[in-house]
């Protein structure tokens, strides 16, 4: 009988060699880190905004973006279409900074366009 220790490592290695097939997924975009897109950044934007302001407001989409390297992370300047509670949608002007790979991001500006 083999000890519970090597069952539990021999599952453990077999979990991390199925995650790293898994992980080597390549962005297409090679100048954008992964999990930094437009609309991801969009949403936090929309998300962020709405837990300050208590506005509920909901993400619809992004129609225009411009990313810049900016003080050793990335600014978004973007203009995000969100909707609110009764459903009426609006354009807003949004900037966002952030750091990728790390929990620095904040939303600097949130304007309606």
């Amino acid at each position: 009988m083999r000890p519970l220790g090597a069952v539990l490592f021999v599952v453990l290695a077999a979990a991390l060699v199925a995650g790293a097939a898994s992980a080597r997924f390549e962005d297409p975009r090679n100048d954008v880190p992964a999990g930094t897109h437009p609309p991801q950044i969009a949403r936090f934007a929309v998300l962020v905004y709405s837990m300050n302001r208590n506005a509920k407001l909901r993400y619809v989409g992004v129609s225009d973006s411009d990313v810049k390297q900016h003080q050793g992370g990335l600014r978004y300047k973007m203009v995000v279409t969100a909707a609110d509670a009764s459903g009426a949608t609006a354009d807003y002007k949004v900037l966002v900074w952030g750091t990728p790979g790390t929990y620095q991001w904040m939303l600097l500006e949130f304007k309606k366009a």
